[in-house]
């Protein structure tokens, strides 16, 4: 169990508050759905803007390739920073609407 304490009470004379997360699974959750999904709008974004060709052996393949894998891990463990699992849910969903919306209007203006 972890105890938060308040910083401004040294003496500590009051019952120490135990910190709990009961939503982690929602906030997990929604890292791994639409938090990949965001990442896959970004990696189709940046593909479509560094001019891809589809062949795994290119460097921007292969850069792409890796890059996802850091941003998921960044987005799996950023997503305990959300206050509750329903506000997880909304921003990582959003974005990756957004992101989506941005990849398909970019596709639409450089063909």
């Amino acid at each position: 169990m972890w105890y938060h304490f308040c910083p401004a009470d040294p003496v500590m004379t009051e019952t120490p508050q135990i910190l709990d997360n009961r939503q982690w699974i929602a906030k997990v959750l929604a890292a791994i759905l639409p938090g990949l999904g965001l990442v896959f709008a970004v990696m189709a974004i940046l593909g479509r803007l560094a001019g891809t060709t589809g062949d795994p052996r290119s460097l921007p393949a292969q850069a792409l390739m890796w890059l996802t894998a850091v941003l998921w891990v960044f987005v799996l463990g950023t997503c305990f920073l959300f206050p509750t699992g329903r506000r997880a849910w909304a921003v990582l969903g959003g974005a990756c609407a957004v992101l989506w919306g941005c990849f398909l209007l970019l596709r639409l203006f450089l063909s």
